[in-house]
């Protein structure tokens, strides 16, 4: 579906126009979209819905799952992401509970804030779904592929990431206990132990290397 739907194509036209990269380009935004269905597909599998339904639903979460991140350079981009968001989508033919779905989702999306509960089902699960296939993001991939586009895209100095590494891991510890969806809190927990793993490897690394960026 995330590569045949003309929604989605649309979808990704747009975010490959606006360049909200920072770490969090297409390939991060399309990873999410990835786990997001999957995180969809074993819930719906548990819950028996069928299947016309569940093939709706990813649509929509596929949808959050592309336009997330629209706002990601400004402060408050979850908000800010989501009023884009809604913007965007009044062109789109959805019914409007699942724009408002979907925009919800967006909005509820921020690491560590309090996220405001929808009113049915199926909005609950694509906002549950979207937050913990982002946050998957925090384990591996933090190392493997966001610190390292942030570097080049940005042209952070070494001395930076390094004095900022201590508290960027404490925050992917904390993390771990934020998986809202079943699926997540199965395995979510684990992505991040990995991630820390490496980003433990990795920090140790650097600091060998640039040893003087340390002082």
């Amino acid at each position: 579906m995330l590569h045949a739907d003309p929604l989605l194509e649309r979808s990704r036209q747009i975010v490959v126009a606006r360049e909200e990269h920072f770490g969090h380009g297409l390939k991060h935004t399309e990873k999410v979209a990835v786990d997001a269905g999957a995180i969809i597909q074993n819930e719906t599998a548990r819950q028996r819905f069928e299947p016309e339904r569940v093939s709706r639903i990813m649509l929509l979460v596929h949808l959050a799952s592309m336009f997330h991140d629209v706002c990601r350079r400004m402060r408050d981009h979850a908000q800010n992401g989501a009023l884009v968001a809604e913007e965007i989508l009044a062109d789109f033919p959805l019914q409007d509970r699942e724009r408002v779905w979907i925009v919800q989702a967006i909005r509820n999306h921020e690491a560590f804030t309090e996220p405001t509960p929808l009113d049915c089902h199926e909005g609950q699960m694509i906002s549950d779904a979207l937050y913990d296939a982002d946050k998957f993001r925090w384990g591996p991939d933090n190392f493997t592929d966001t610190l390292w586009d942030m570097i080049s895209n940005e042209d952070i100095p070494i001395q930076l990431i390094l004095t900022h590494f201590p508290k960027g891991m404490a925050g992917i510890r904390k993390i771990a206990g934020t998986f809202r969806s079943v699926t997540g809190k199965q395995y979510g927990p684990e992505y991040i132990e990995i991630g820390l793993a490496i980003g433990n490897r990795l920090y140790e690394e650097l600091v060998r290397k640039f040893p003087s960026q340390t002082s």
